[in-house]
């Protein structure tokens, strides 16, 4: 039986190439087609979240330095010219107002909106709407409302109220505001308020030389919270 031979290793191999085992290490340089585009993305998330916190701190920062005080309102003088109520309800009015507004705040205003209303037993007769404008901090401003005109005013009461508020020699006139305000922080703005301003009289009546004699005492208006 024939014997079989072991090949030697020291033998010269002369067969086809034997491939090296491959690599399990990784260029560092080796990136998947697809991350540089998700790093770009994660990048700039990271920097708006960056930013907007930084700039939440900033607004919370001037908020507590800022923080907002409510209006001081006062309707400094009243001219009652004419008041008189016919039987078919039409109210005929002449009404004059000198009033001041005082920001004691450490920003400036800006009125976006003011609207006034006066209104008699529950019924309004005048409107007017001023321009916007800006208050400097800590400054007081005047406003110059007036109604004139004639209007229909309704309620079963009207005239009731009327006859008896003539006899005793002034009429109870309400005025009220609707406002929408912003405060200029440095160069934030911050959201808009709609603090609403409420303004009861008590105007002598023009035919009664007595109350007329009194005057009209300065009054203080109601203002909501800018909260």
């Amino acid at each position: 039986m024939a014997e079989i031979k072991e090949p030697s290793l020291n033998n010269s191999y002369y067969g086809p190439p034997i491939p090296p085992p491959p690599s399990h290490h990784h260029s560092g340089r080796a990136t998947p087609l697809g991350w540089k585009p998700y790093c770009l993305l994660c990048s700039i998330f990271k920097a708006i979240t960056l930013i907007l916190i930084v700039l939440g701190i900033l607004v919370l920062i001037l908020w507590l330095i800022f923080q907002p005080r409510d209006l001081h309102v006062y309707v400094e003088n009243a001219n009652l010219a004419r008041f008189d109520l016919a039987q078919n309800h039409t109210l005929y009015y002449d009404l004059a107002l000198d009033m001041s507004f005082r920001n004691p705040n450490k920003a400036a205003l800006y009125y976006e909106r003011v609207e006034s209303n006066a209104l008699y037993d529950g019924s309004r007769f005048g409107y007017q709407s001023i321009p916007k404008f800006r208050q400097p901090r800590k400054s007081t401003v005047a406003l110059h409302p007036s109604f004139q005109g004639q209007n229909l005013v309704l309620g079963n009461s009207v005239h009731e109220t009327f006859d008896r508020e003539k006899g005793e020699g002034f009429f109870y006139i309400s005025i009220k505001m609707y406002t929408k305000v912003r405060l200029k922080m440095i160069v934030i703005k911050s959201a808009v308020y709609v603090p609403e301003v409420d303004c009861y009289l008590r105007l002598p009546v023009p035919s009664n030389i007595t109350s007329v004699a009194a005057g009209f005492t300065r009054t203080r208006c109601s203002v909501d919270s800018f909260s």
